[in-house]
């Protein structure tokens, strides 16, 4: 009896795995012949301090669009920002299962655009006070980029010594110009990899929408 029960649970875990491996590997293949980019009036229209969103590849990317709390099927964010030359980067934080650094990432524009499905794309500025508030919130997210913060693969928006993407707009916000992006939602639905306070249109101007059907004009 013992062995049919031993042999029973190899043998899903042997089809879960060939399952999930066959998933990445097509994932993957997809990823290497996209050739999703923005165009140079979409690209022109960005500024330092922008959210990006998008829908990535992989297994993981498709669990996080089935449970996170979204308006919009996403499962991965970052900010937006310009180096010295005016070229556009996308400072974000990933697993290492998932890239060859842990945690903190910057990825020039086009690479992160790459990684994500086609007409996944969601750009949102937040509704700042003043011209020097964007410039903090690079200067906070180049910050730990320069610490190295690693992936909070715990999920556990109440330890800052790790991130995840949600987390880390979180805290940028919160030690670079004093917002609370969570402050005005139910303390009991409150969910820290929900992405909906970032698109909340009370808070926040989409600058660019790629989804079909709601894409913001030109």
């Amino acid at each position: 009896m013992k062995k049919k029960i031993l042999f029973g649970v190899g043998l899903v875990l042997i089809i879960t795995i060939s399952y999930l491996y066959i998933y990445q590997q097509k994932s993957n293949k997809e990823e290497i012949k996209n050739d999703y980019c923005l165009t140079t009036k979409e690209k022109n229209r960005l500024q330092e301090g922008d959210i990006i969103f998008r829908h990535g590849f992989g297994i993981i990317s498709d669990i996080i669009v089935k449970y996170a709390e979204s308006d919009y099927p996403i499962s991965h964010c970052g900010i937006i920002i310009k180096d010295s030359f005016g070229k556009l980067f996308v400072i974000h934080t990933v697993s290492n299962t998932l890239a060859d650094i842990d945690g903190m990432q910057k990825d020039k524009l086009n690479v992160f655009v790459k990684g994500s499905h086609k007409n996944s794309i969601i750009v949102a500025r937040y509704n700042y006070e003043n011209n020097t508030q964007p410039q903090k919130i690079a200067k906070q997210a180049n910050y730990y980029l320069s610490k190295r913060i690693p992936f909070d693969n715990n999920f556990d928006c109440t330890d800052s010594s790790a991130f995840f993407c949600t987390e880390f707009i979180y805290m940028v916000f919160k030690n670079a110009i004093g917002v609370n992006l969570y402050e005005s939602v139910n303390e009991k639905e409150k969910n820290c990899m929900s992405f909906s306070p970032f698109l909340d249109t009370t808070k926040f101007t989409i600058v660019l929408n790629h989804f079909p059907s709601q894409t913001t004009p030109l």
